[in-house]
């Protein structure tokens, strides 16, 4: 039953993704999107005969829905002469198969992988080894401290340890700050985004000098239960923020304070080259010629973000600038750790310290990923004084490590991912007049009650 639940969990869970951005727009499954995941990788779920296979009786298979650890394995291969096979898995599709193959006690993957939101799940279905029989509490301080502490279980065993580290920014445009303020300096930007009622102040600001406060108003929930949990003992917990979310959501939308192009969408990345057109969903420019047009000031995305952006920017790279909204988040991530159903978990925990604990490794694919911010401290603080140029020279590094000094991990719950995305739905449903404020919280309450009957929620 145990895995019965899991896997409903991870598809409902899958399933609200899509509406926790709100405005129809998706939220990010992977946290490692600023290198590219291949949208269909090939699937290798028949079990294999690896004593046989390339590589012989030394070789490990890892599996994950991030390709970045591809590189990495051609790396470790290179300077270690020991094998690894990488299987990249989509992210849609990896909870479900991890969930089906570990569920099984299969012995295929020796190195796994999960996102923070997929972390407590795993760890509570036990398919995650305790890395605490290779002395990892000795390397405690060379990660990030909210980065350690998301590897670990309920019972503070560390179960998984992530290469990088994905604290949250505004990324805005500084020419259009200038243009509309008449200062792009990241502290005064930071102040207008202070909190909920000066960000729709500030909206109203940029569309009256022609442009929008955000591509669409799921911009904002990463600022939701930064600094509260969704579930205390037991209790549902709708904060004030969350209210204050919704609010301001609904707003944002019926006063057309936002550019309606969901994240993910072609509106949204075009966004961030310059001009679009003032229309949901639209994908061919072509069909659109004469149509009001606008510019997005600024976008809410975790240190990942950053590279979409910049990758994105066309001839806008060099326009933009990094600050602090509301309060410090983060998003996404790969963390590693060994299958509890491995045969060579020496080996793998061999790979899982080369990519987690290893300052060079650190040192080499903050430098290989152009702008990835890793999760060793030593190396971040080496490079505190990188000038990023695609940011108007401001020093990223140092501005993200900074942010994630200030995460408070211990608000995070298994009940997050599905309990955020329940509270997205209500969101838009409020905000395309499909429901009342009342009529949106009460179907909220009703699925989380029919979801978690474990959880106690007080009207």
């Amino acid at each position: 039953m145990k895995f019965k639940r899991l896997t409903a969990l991870m598809l409902a869970g899958m399933m609200t993704l899509s509406l926790a951005a709100c405005g129809g727009s998706a939220s990010t499954t992977s946290g490692t999107s600023d290198t590219e995941t291949k949208d269909s990788a090939e699937e290798t779920t028949e079990a294999k005969d690896t004593d046989t296979a390339a590589g012989s009786d030394d070789k490990i298979v890892v599996w994950t829905l991030a390709a970045d650890l591809e590189q990495f394995a051609a790396r470790y291969t290179e300077e270690t002469g020991k094998e690894v096979e990488v299987v990249v898995i989509a992210p849609a599709d990896y909870p479900t198969k991890l969930t089906s193959a570990l569920g099984a006690k299969s012995s295929e993957a020796d190195v796994i992988v999960g996102e923070p939101q997929m972390l407590p799940n795993f760890f509570e279905a036990g398919f995650f080894d305790d890395l605490s029989q290779y002395n990892v509490d000795d390397y405690k301080d060379t990660i990030v401290d909210y980065v350690y502490e998301a590897g670990k279980d309920d019972q503070g065993i560390q179960r998984a340890l992530s290469y990088q580290v994905t604290p949250g920014s505004i990324i805005y445009r500084r020419d259009l700050a200038k243009e509309i303020y008449g200062n792009d300096d990241p502290q005064f930007i930071s102040e207008k985004f202070k909190d909920f009622d000066t960000i729709l102040a500030t909206a109203k600001e940029v569309k009256d000098a022609g442009y929008r406060i955000f591509s669409d108003t799921g911009n904002l929930r990463w600022y939701v239960n930064t600094q509260e949990p969704w579930v205390k003992d037991d209790v549902l917990n709708l904060s004030d923020t969350a209210i204050a979310y919704m609010d301001t959501a609904a707003n944002l939308y019926q006063d057309e304070l936002v550019a309606f192009a969901p994240e993910w969408s072609a509106a949204w990345y075009a966004s961030m080259a310059g001009e679009l057109p003032l229309n949901a969903g639209w994908s061919d420019l072509a069909e659109l010629e004469g149509a009001d047009m606008t510019q997005v000031f600024s976008y809410s995305l975790p240190s990942w973000g950053a590279l979409i952006v910049r990758d994105n920017a066309a001839d806008n790279k060099g326009n933009f600038g990094i600050c602090k909204g509301p309060s410090s988040y983060f998003g996404g991530g790969t963390f590693l750790g060994i299958s509890a159903y491995s045969e060579k978990k020496d080996a793998a925990w061999d790979f899982v310290k080369y990519c987690t604990l290893n300052d060079e490794t650190a040192q080499w694919w903050l430098e290989k990923s152009n702008g990835d911010v890793v999760s060793n401290t030593a190396v971040l603080e080496a490079n505190k004084d990188y000038t990023n140029e695609s940011f108007g020279n401001q020093k990223t590094y140092e501005f993200y490590m900074g942010e994630a000094q200030n995460i408070d991990y211990s608000v995070k719950t298994k009940y997050d991912d599905t309990i955020g995305g329940f509270w997205g739905a209500s969101i838009e449903a409020v905000q395309k007049g499909e429901m009342t404020k009342e009529e949106a919280i009460e179907d909220f309450y009703m699925q989380v009650e029919a979801t978690f009957p474990e959880i106690t929620v007080v009207r």
